[in-house]
């Protein structure tokens, strides 16, 4: 394997050997990967994906890691971080990569005069990962904005197009998601400024405060559970169960907003699953309702 590590690192000099994951995640969970690259500019990825073939390696393509429950063991496969980060403006369009932060193309739409993402402005994790699960916050989810989308098939080394109607949006899913199929880009569709600036300061300001209002700090993956229905919040019927504060390990349901997981600081993923185990366990016996994750859980 030590060849193989040379090969890697002579062929994608920026590539690392045994890299830590639980820094990639807002989890702040996982173990290592045998073979990590930081994909900064998508033209590398066919031999990237090559590379995997030709040594029988698996590979995982990881984007923001706000969304994610990686396993404590390590990945002896290549993962690939998107890294892509570049954004232009064509009229009221704005095309972005993937890797790009959803925080950094809301600030760029307001830079450049354009309205229409003030309410994502609290949005955790990247482009790629918003149009991957339709990701969503204050009543606009990405099905509302989308426009197309370049997509990467693995299987043919060739890049799709895909239109808002192909990735058959539904609430925190896209078709995509049944697919090995990676998003490289997306562009959105936008309105020129028609507020004034101080009344779009506002409405971003909003979205900012609602979150570190209603939404604790540190390291979780975000709203864990989906909405069983508007009128029985996952968060609800978590409080309603007596679990805010429960814990197994560094693993706790949050005083704040049961519907948040948060690691204490050395939570495992192990202690994490036997913690969402006991929540769907004790609300189905409770409350007769099957909670179902909005958390992709990995098993490598």
């Amino acid at each position: 394997m030590q060849d193989l590590s040379k090969l890697f690192l002579d062929r994608f000099p920026e590539g690392k050997i045994n890299e830590s994951l639980a820094r990639y995640t807002t989890f702040r969970i996982g173990g290592n990967a045998k073979f990590f690259y930081p994909l900064t500019d998508t033209k590398i990825l066919p031999d990237l994906l090559s590379f995997a073939k030709e040594h029988n390696l698996k590979y995982f393509i990881l984007s923001g890691g706000s969304n994610i429950l990686l396993p404590d063991d390590d990945f002896e496969g290549l993962l690939i971080k998107m890294d892509n980060q570049e954004m232009e403006i064509n009229g009221t369009e704005l095309k972005s990569e993937s890797g790009t932060l959803v925080s950094k193309l809301v600030n760029f739409s307001v830079e450049n005069g354009l309205e229409g993402l003030e309410k994502w402005a609290s949005l955790p994790g990247t482009v790629g990962g918003a149009v991957r699960g339709n990701a969503g916050c204050h009543g606009l989810e990405t099905k509302d904005i989308l426009k197309e989308a370049e997509i990467f098939d693995p299987d043919t080394m060739q890049i799709e197009i895909w239109k808002n109607e192909d990735f058959e949006f539904a609430y925190r899913h896209s078709k995509i998601k049944q697919t090995m199929k990676i998003i490289l880009s997306a562009t959105f569709a936008l309105s020129p400024l028609k507020m004034t600036k101080e009344e779009q300061k506002s409405h971003l300001n909003e979205a900012i405060n609602f979150r570190l209002q209603k939404q604790p700090f540190g390291f979780s993956a975000g709203s864990f559970f989906k909405n069983p229905s508007t009128e029985k919040p996952a968060g609800m019927l978590i409080d309603q169960a007596g679990l805010k504060g429960f814990q197994i390990g560094d693993a706790m349901v949050s005083e704040k907003h049961a519907n948040f997981l948060i690691n204490k600081g050395k939570a495992s993923s192990k202690e994490m699953r036997e913690l969402i185990s006991h929540i769907k366990e004790t609300i189905k016996e409770k409350f007769d309702i099957d909670l179902i994750e909005e958390v992709q859980i990995i098993n490598y």
